[in-house]
């Protein structure tokens, strides 16, 4: 809680530093999924009948398809930071990335909340924003401040759009697996 109480303070703050642990990060990055996912069911009832997904389902499916949404984010910043001859391990990307969660867990736990009270649309629209921020602006950021930290032979913007690029094949790549498995049926019962 000290860790995310510290990033809703100075967000950035963790980025040149290495005192972060791997693992605070790695903790908000799972907290923001589990809120999420619990929000997802909370917001979006199931149909009612036989077949439903119980709560359990909808969170463990949700939480692997949001984990896998991180993981090609994860993929996208480390492979351009490779390209452009960055040295960024795949922990230090993960440290700098889960960093910035302190926002959006705070708007996925408010969504939640909001929830409980039957404000379904503001809820709604509370996820959406967490989600947008979880998973395009901080990538982006991230990967923004990586590439401008240090100069390259190749110019940073090549660097962003190299990433806006691996980020939109690996995403059409993952929607097309997710489609056919069973966390597309889990998000087929959902009624939008």
């Amino acid at each position: 809680m000290q860790f995310l109480l510290q990033q809703l303070k100075t967000p950035s703050a963790h980025f040149h530093t290495t005192n972060t642990a791997l693992q605070n990060s790695f903790l908000s990055v799972l907290l923001f999924i589990l809120l999420t996912s619990a929000t997802f069911y909370a917001a979006f009832p199931t149909s009612l009948t036989a077949l439903s997904p119980t709560f359990f389902q909808v969170c463990l499916y949700l939480s692997i398809f949001f984990l896998l949404v991180v993981v090609v984010n994860l993929i996208a910043i480390t492979s351009t930071a490779k390209l452009f001859s960055i040295t960024e391990s795949v922990s230090e990307c993960t440290r700098k990335l889960g960093g910035f969660y302190a926002i959006p867990i705070a708007l996925s736990a408010i969504s939640l909340l909001l929830t409980f009270v039957h404000s379904f649309t503001l809820s709604t629209i509370l996820l959406a924003i967490a989600i947008f921020i979880a998973f395009i602006l901080i990538p982006l950021i991230t990967i923004t401040k990586i590439l401008f930290k240090e100069p390259t032979s190749i110019d940073s913007f090549y660097g962003i759009l190299f990433y806006i690029a691996v980020t939109t094949v690996a995403s059409i790549l993952l929607a097309t697996f997710i489609a056919d498995t069973a966390i597309g049926e889990i998000l087929r019962f959902l009624q939008f």
